[in-house]
């Protein structure tokens, strides 16, 4: 494919990588020269500088011959008039991301013909959603929603509940079934004899009611009832209304005096709170200790990392930050933090789908790109059909997790088919993928 990106932050430069890698021509466009030079030196793309969205600098790059453009740059308006530019100069399909205080109610994470353009994401909404599926979760650091929400994958972390003992020895509800884990930065898809180990992360798959059981075969924790949410931006206003509708108390402590108090005009059934999220004075006057979960949600990575460490020192059974570089993550968890999202990996999840063909319906990027689980349409054409699983041959690391077939949500067996037209989730590690798509792969590819 062709592919042109508008914007090289932090998602953009991810997207470079990912889009290089998978064989992509990729043309990237910022108006700053280092930045440009940066993706100059680091990958194979060709690139421009200027205003991306200048019609001299979308005729440059080609638009009207691009098969996506991807709009990523810091400015909301910019993204959407580039986006909407380039699809009006030809560009087969065009994403914008807008991610600031005006779209959030617009968008609602993701909308579909907003303005013109294909598609407008809010990655600061998509993570406040991800947030409420966790807090109403039973101890899981990470849920993802698929087959809409009628599938979810949760990450949990391995105490001594369950350890030590073979996965075939463990009760799992049915409907749900533990998809991988990690040791030791190695990520390995299960058998029957596999046994999971204190420290081990646990990927659990399955129909949401059944991941819910399953999740209390794992931790003893409960949903979050009290919730602490440090910044009442995008995200912090995405949680809340996640999880106000199931009976959560919510407190918002925001620094920006006008923002805390808009805040408390337009939502009275939030407790806000005017002030600093590192401050331990506040915190213990609004008893931290009593919340069973902190969300630091700032724009400010250091006030999240504080705001999350002083929480957990105080006793608050799980923490959760955003963090805006997502090469900060690993240390993040290092440092003890239970839950770490960040923007830049929601928002790649949802463009780099948009990279592969039409059967695709959703991708997530897992450990750091050492894993994808894929939601797919399987077509007659493909080899994957029409045989028992157990005859598929799926190389080492990829598991077929889950089939859907209209209203009928199966997480199948070796004896089980897929048929033509089924939804198909799989999680496959990067080695095993390019084998993975071949068994998916139709006439019009993956």
């Amino acid at each position: 494919m062709y592919i042109v990106v508008i914007g090289l932050g932090e998602v953009g430069k991810h997207l470079l990588g990912v889009l290089q890698a998978d064989g992509h021509d990729v043309v990237a466009i910022d108006k700053s020269p280092s930045a440009v030079a940066y993706a100059e030196e680091h990958f194979d793309v060709a690139s421009l500088t200027g205003y991306g969205a200048s019609q001299e600098i979308l005729d440059r790059a080609n638009v009207k011959s691009a098969d996506l453009v991807v709009a990523v740059s810091d400015h909301d308006e910019v993204n959407l008039i580039a986006a909407l530019a380039a699809k009006q100069l030809g560009a087969e399909r065009v994403i914008a991301r807008a991610q600031g205080n005006e779209w959030a109610r617009w968008t609602e994470g993701i909308r579909y013909g907003l303005l013109g353009v294909d598609v407008v994401i809010n990655p600061r909404v998509l993570v406040g959603q991800e947030l409420g599926r966790v807090a109403r979760s039973h101890g899981a650091s990470d849920v993802i929603d698929l087959a809409q929400d009628r599938v979810e994958l949760v990450q949990m972390k391995m105490t001594t509940r369950m350890a030590n003992k073979p996965l075939s020895k463990i009760q799992l509800p049915e409907d749900s079934l533990v998809a991988a884990y990690v040791r030791d930065g190695d990520m390995v898809v299960p058998g029957g004899a596999d046994v999971l180990l204190p420290g081990d992360t646990v990927y659990l798959i399955g129909r949401p009611e059944a991941i819910l059981q399953a999740e209390d075969l794992f931790s003893t924790r409960r949903e979050a009832n009290r919730v602490l949410v440090v910044g009442g931006g995008v995200v912090g206003q995405s949680l809340a209304r996640q999880i106000l509708p199931f009976g959560a108390q919510v407190t918002i402590v925001e620094r920006d005096p006008e923002v805390a108090e808009r805040l408390a005009a337009e939502h009275d059934d939030v407790t806000v709170v005017q002030g600093d999220g590192t401050d331990g004075d506040l915190l213990q006057e609004i008893e931290i200790e009593t919340y069973d979960l902190m969300a630091a949600v700032t724009r400010e990575d250091e006030i999240n990392l504080m705001a999350s460490l002083m929480a957990k020192r105080a006793g608050v059974p799980r923490t959760a930050a955003i963090v805006q570089r997502a090469d900060y993550v690993p240390i993040y968890r290092q440092l003890g933090i239970d839950i770490v999202l960040s923007p830049r990996t929601v928002a790649s999840d949802q463009i780099l789908r948009f990279a592969r063909s039409g059967q695709l319906h959703s991708l997530h990027v897992l450990e750091e790109g050492a894993a994808e689980v894929v939601e797919l349409t399987a077509l007659a054409s493909c080899a994957a059909t029409s045989k028992p699983l157990r005859r598929l041959q799926l190389p080492t690391g990829s598991l077929i997790a889950a089939l859907i077939r209209g209203d009928e949500v199966l997480v199948p067996g070796g004896d089980d088919v897929i048929e033509a037209g089924d939804r198909v989730i799989l999680m496959t590690t990067r080695e095993s993928r390019a084998s993975v798509e071949r068994l998916f792969r139709g006439r019009r590819g993956l």
